[in-house]
């Protein structure tokens, strides 16, 4: 994949643009953005952002069956299991900031526990 979009990915996509249809809103954004991107960087890119987002989602999962709450508690055990979540899934995706994660996270709880 491109260098410059992982330099840039933070950028490309907003975490609620994965839970909803607008998935393709990021592929488009991506292109317009890089249009010398090739169909394979574009299929790997894809790719990468679908893997990250069920990544990020199994934990997210755990945080909404633990907490049964369409938010996370501002509690210490709370904020000390989010920051672990987000320690694996930046492990695994250090190009993708907290921020993106943590989107994530809270909607999973929210769509959960509404």
């Amino acid at each position: 994949m491109k260098t410059e979009i992982m330099k840039r990915i933070n950028d490309l996509f907003d975490s609620y643009d994965l839970f909803s249809s607008r998935k393709e809103k990021v592929i488009e954004a991506v292109k317009k953005e890089f249009p010398d991107i090739t169909d394979a960087e574009l299929k790997e890119f894809k790719e990468y952002l679908e893997g990250f987002y069920h990544y990020c989602l199994e934990y997210g999962d755990k945080l909404a069956q633990k907490f049964k709450t369409p938010f996370f508690p501002g509690t210490e055990e709370a904020e000390k299991e989010v920051a672990e979540y987000v320690a694996a899934c930046r492990e695994k995706y250090p190009e993708i900031d907290e921020k993106h994660i943590i989107g994530i996270f809270s909607m999973d709880c929210w769509l959960s526990n509404r």
